[in-house]
């Protein structure tokens, strides 16, 4: 097993889960109308059912666990991008929220697409993804369903650890640097493989997701501790004798 699908993870790291998000506006760069119809509704928030028990006389212990925002259990859920934080208050407010993504850094932006194909935001890895970017496609709703194919339902992400940032220019013309190294854990093998990228970042104006960092382009490396890829063998050429007529 390779890194495969990880590769196409980083090739595509995305936001546009809520449909108010109006970095889809990209009709000035892309001909393409049905960027527009590919915003997903916003899905209804998860509220936790109230309990029918009566509280015991003297119960009045708060359970430091409860959810109080309203998402009920995800919003207790460990954010798939390894932090110490919940999803919704980490990676998921760049997934539902284009203000607070408009405002992410360049870090923030890889470790929320890393934990988009997670939870298959699928909408905001096209969304976070630059238009000069080589595996842009103008067609998205083709687009959709080969991200969809490739969520890798079959392993668990468990990580992304940023291990440089680096910023230079100024203005639209910035560009940003993150390398990172993202693991995953295959589901039934347990198999642990990872790699790492350099991962380029460019703004494309303000009329597209409000200025924020989009996925250009990456290089992709071994991760530490992880196995050089074999190269494949090539048979050798047959020597060709030749006859003089």
């Amino acid at each position: 097993m390779g890194c495969k699908g990880f590769r196409c993870i980083v090739l595509a790291l995305g936001l546009l889960a809520h449909s108010s998000i109006s970095f889809m506006q990209t009709s000035s760069l892309i001909s393409c109308k049905s960027m527009i119809n590919c915003v997903p509704s916003a899905s209804l928030p998860l509220y936790a059912k109230k309990s029918s028990k009566q509280k015991k006389p003297g119960s009045n212990k708060k359970n430091k666990y409860a959810s109080t925002s309203g998402f009920g259990g995800a919003a207790m859920a460990p954010c798939p991008c390894g932090s110490a934080l919940g999803y919704v208050k980490c990676c998921g407010k760049f997934h539902k929220d284009a203000n607070a993504y408009a405002e992410a850094t360049a870090a923030q932006v890889v470790r929320a697409r890393y934990s988009a194909y997670a939870k298959r935001e699928v909408a905001f890895i096209i969304g976070s993804t630059h238009p000069l970017n080589k595996n842009f496609m103008s067609d998205i709703d083709h687009w959709k369903k080969t991200i969809e194919m490739n969520c890798y339902d079959n392993f668990e992400l468990t990580s992304c650890e940023i291990i440089d940032e680096s910023y230079e220019g100024v203005g639209e013309s910035e560009i940003a640097k993150v390398k990172f190294v993202a693991k995953m854990t295959q589901v039934d093998s347990r198999e642990q493989t990872a790699f790492m990228e350099t991962s380029t970042f460019e703004r494309a104006g303000k009329h597209i997701a409000n200025g924020a960092w989009l996925y250009k382009e990456g290089l992709i490396e071994t991760a530490p501790g992880m196995p050089e890829p074999e190269e494949e063998e090539t048979e050798p050429e047959e020597a060709v004798t030749e006859v003089e007529a």
